[in-house]
């Protein structure tokens, strides 16, 4: 039983993390998404990422599953097994569907991206978002193989670096922390209807990402390792959801006006006794950044790749130029600043 278990693990988490990557990117890390689905609602906020990632990981399993049973891991395919005979109808939707998520998803990379390169390095931000598409683009270049392998260790690395961070911000307000759970503290204007609501509409923006992980599927073979990837997914993306909101709710609402709430916090409270966290924070972030970007414009790229002339035999030079287009229009969309995009872009998806 053990051993089964240990052979579906260990199938099921490069899978996962490469979800992982692409949900949990650096508008969680930065406390982006806290601050606006999570933290406004007080202590409830602490629920709804649980709420937003068990609907996401249902699908994600059964996506798994019809991956599995179909062998389709190339997109078309996919489409035609997942909606049978409406998928002439229903595929150029679900196309349109998840090229406008994927662009949703990359513009807030760039977006990020931009202002935490210039808050580090004080690149101007068309540079920090040309810097960010390139090292995504070279990721991408040798196809699933890397992707997982990449996003494997990504995903080991930025767990770690989220409890260290999420230990030591909680701890210098811990009073505030234990106040907010033990009283169950809910702000006065906080509509709980509207909280549940929007952790409901983030869930199901996030279930087309589950759709594109049959991509990078190839290995799973059996019903187990489709539930063990479903699992995983929804006990990574909502401990990570639940630590981000657990550093921003202390220290609300005035990091409710924050772009950036984490950084500025160590900034503000902890970067005179622990010096150093400023650059877990950094690597952190990189690894969040570069992990949301490659596993989105892998599925762009993987969608693409029919477009392009029989003859052009060369997975590398088509992965390329997708990235190219892809991330030239992320950066176009990314100049309507990363709130918005949050806000609005993932919203809509979810409605």
């Amino acid at each position: 039983m053990a051993k089964n278990f240990l052979a579906a693990v260990k199938v099921a988490f490069p899978v996962a993390s490469v979800w992982f990557g692409a949900v949990v990117g650096p508008s969680m890390v930065s406390g982006a998404f806290a601050i606006v689905y999570f933290a406004p609602y007080g202590a409830w906020g602490i629920i709804f990422p649980m709420l937003a990632m068990a609907i996401a990981a249902v699908v994600i399993g059964m996506g798994a599953n019809i991956a599995r049973r179909f062998q389709a891991y190339e997109y078309n395919e996919y489409s035609r097994k997942l909606y049978g005979h409406f998928s002439k109808v229903l595929s150029p939707i679900l196309e349109i569907y998840m090229l406008i998520a994927m662009c949703v998803g990359g513009s807030a990379v760039i977006a990020m991206s931009s202002v935490f390169l210039k808050d580090l390095f004080g690149l101007p931000e068309l540079a920090g978002a040309i810097i960010m598409a390139i090292v995504c683009i070279v990721l991408v270049l040798w196809g699933d193989v890397l992707v997982r392998y990449a996003s494997s260790v990504m995903s080991v690395v930025m767990i770690a670096g989220l409890i260290i961070l999420a230990v030591l911000i909680i701890s210098q307000r811990s009073e505030t922390m234990a106040e907010i759970i033990g009283e169950w503290y809910v702000p006065e204007d906080a509509n709980v209807k509207s909280g549940t609501a929007g952790a409901f509409a983030l869930g199901l923006s996030n279930c087309c990402n589950a759709l594109t992980l049959s991509s990078v599927e190839q290995k799973v073979k059996k019903s187990g390792e489709c539930a063990a990837i479903g699992i995983l997914s929804f006990i990574m993306s909502s401990m990570a959801f639940i630590l981000s909101t657990l550093m921003v709710l202390p220290y609300c609402p005035e990091a409710l006006t924050d772009t950036i709430p984490v950084l500025n916090i160590i900034k503000q409270y902890l970067i005179t006794d622990v010096p150093w966290l400023h650059l877990v924070y950094v690597i952190t972030m990189i690894l969040a950044l570069i992990s949301s970007g490659v596993p989105q414009l892998h599925a762009v790229a993987s969608r693409l790749d029919k477009i392009y002339p029989q003859k052009w035999k060369s997975k590398i030079r088509k992965n390329a130029l997708s990235g190219v287009l892809y991330f030239a229009v992320c950066i176009v969309v990314s100049f309507l600043g990363l709130q918005t995009i949050i806000n609005y872009g993932y919203s809509f998806l979810g409605y």
